[in-house]
């Protein structure tokens, strides 16, 4: 069975259920849970000493996904060492977590959140109001991962120990959302120096050890506050070759892999009875950016033609052996305001040399830097040749990701051409901020974003963000390529992996091993 047909199951099931996230408390109602539970599936009470050990393969900088780019630091950590008011679930929805309940006023400026009682952090510090307000006001000292998102929180208010009022300064509908995610993470103030090379949270995980690019240490928190993790140690292992970690999980060197972008060895894997191969949603969106700093660039005709000249089915079956969805916009088919531009642009080379030649542009000669991920350098290949095809010059810069690509490209905007696997939810929201390293910059673009912030239900988000998205594809700053599957491989007996990958914390707290 092809993965892609799976995909569509899982694809109609989730958007379904994003479509409620936003409303969850929304109009001054109450989100509750009951205190006994963390809002997640348990393990059904199976708590043992095993061990479990995970491949993955977009690998840590360092441990501080405050000041340092890219998701592998805070997938690995988050929901398993820290944790936030809320949380997304398996499912898409928001959750709650260190807040047992919340309510949000009439004209959405005040979330006000109750707090669970007697959670403690990892080095003993006391979980409460202070640390919310320590934690979120802190946001301006951020310099990674997207604070803007949550700019609108102007202030906390501490109501008592266990009750804080979260203030706006405008109305943000996606606000919860990213309070679920690594913008909402906790922190014990004594914990802040030492980010980049420990962790600790008050989540079901404490952190043992990090060998940067090899691998990662957890260990169940005896204290937690909530059901114990279902294993006693997790180890993430690090790969850069996909081959490499299919054949691990062959023979018997890690439990199970996630992500796997092994998609020439999937067959054999489902024809194995001792593999068990599932298939999930993910939020990634393989992106082309293109920077505008470059005169050509510059122009959206250019760009405009640049996407008829990309082969995509070339690009995903180059990459991924054909698994995953054709994209054609900044958004993925979970996403609620999700339109499906796949034939917006059409490949047509024909079409690109014409488009260029009345844009009155020539010779005209691009750095495209690319990540040392094999997804990537696939693409990259396929692009080059394309562009060649309609007269472009493309030189390729391979970089080590993340350390260099990072620093070189994210940070520096030192490009003309990049591509990578934006995996974080919603990340066409970064369209809003000029200063992102994609520099688009659309002062109608930002106001139809802040009319979305402002809607009060459904309908009108989803309108607004649909607005939103054919803007951006009008304009093309990017070619959006395709969205791939989450292929999760493990070995017998391994269960309670997360399959959807939501692009927040990859949860292991309920991974169980039968002995």
């Amino acid at each position: 069975m092809r993965l892609t047909r799976t995909r569509q199951m899982l694809t109609a099931a989730l958007a379904v259920s994003a479509l409620t996230l936003g409303a969850c408390g929304a109009g001054g109602e109450d989100a509750t849970v009951d205190s006994d539970s963390n809002g997640t599936e348990t393990n059904n009470g199976e708590v043992s000493d095993a061990s479990v050990s995970i491949g993955m393969f977009a690998v840590p900088a360092n441990l501080d996904f405050t000041t340092t780019g890219g998701a592998a630091i805070f997938e690995a950590l988050l929901y398993n060492v820290y944790e936030g008011l809320v949380r997304i679930d398996a499912e898409g929805e928001i959750q709650p977590l260190l807040a047992e309940s919340w309510e949000i006023s009439d004209d959405g400026l005040e979330y006000t959140f109750n707090l669970r009682e007697g959670v403690t952090f990892h080095d003993g510090t006391t979980f409460d109001a202070e640390i919310v307000k320590f934690s979120l006001e802190r946001l301006d000292e951020w310099s990674a991962n997207t604070p803007e998102q949550l700019a609108a929180v102007e202030s906390v208010e501490i109501v008592d120990d266990h009750e804080v009022t979260v203030v706006l300064s405008e109305p943000d509908y996606d606000a919860l959302f990213w309070l679920a995610g690594p913008l909402g993470a906790m922190f014990s103030p004594e914990s802040i120096d030492d980010l980049a090379t420990d962790a600790n949270g008050t989540g079901p995980f404490e952190f043992v050890t990090y060998e940067n690019a090899v691998r990662m240490e957890l260990s169940r928190y005896d204290d937690y506050w909530g059901d114990p993790a279902g294993v006693a140690e997790v180890e993430l292992v690090y790969y850069q070759d996909a081959s490499a970690a299919a054949n691990a999980v062959r023979t018997g060197g890690v439990d199970a892999i996630l992500r796997s972008e092994a998609y020439d060895q999937l067959e054999s894997f489902e024809a194995d009875d001792s593999i068990d191969v599932q298939v999930g949603t993910t939020q990634g969106v393989v992106v082309m950016a293109m920077n505008d700093e470059h005169e050509a660039l510059a122009d959206p005709e250019v760009r405009r033609a640049i996407q008829h000249a990309i082969d995509k089915e070339s690009v995903l079956a180059a990459a991924t052996g054909g698994y995953g969805e054709i994209l054609g916009g900044p958004s993925v088919p979970t996403d609620p305001y999700f339109i499906d531009f796949s034939d917006t642009y059409e490949y047509d080379p024909a079409t690109a040399e014409q488009m260029l030649a009345s844009a009155g542009v020539e010779d005209i000669s691009l750095s495209f830097n690319v990540p040392n991920r094999a997804y990537a350098e696939a693409s990259a290949q396929v692009i080059q040749d394309n562009l060649a095809e309609i007269g472009i010059d493309v030189t390729l810069d391979t970089q080590e990701f993340p350390a260099v690509w990072v620093e070189e490209t994210m940070v520096n905007q030192d490009y003309d051409l990049s591509v990578v696997n934006h995996v974080e939810p919603r990340n066409m929201a970064n369209y809003a901020n000029p200063e992102y390293y994609w520099g688009y910059d659309s002062a109608e673009t930002q106001d139809l974003f802040t009319e979305a912030a402002a809607a009060t239900d459904d309908q009108e988000y989803v309108a607004a963000m649909e607005e939103v998205t054919e803007r951006i594809v009008n304009d093309s700053p990017g070619v959006w390529l395709y969205n791939p599957p989450n292929v999760v491989l493990s070995t017998a007996g391994i269960s309670g992996l997360p399959i959807n990958d939501l692009g927040v914390g990859i949860d292991l707290s309920d991974v169980t091993v039968s002995q």
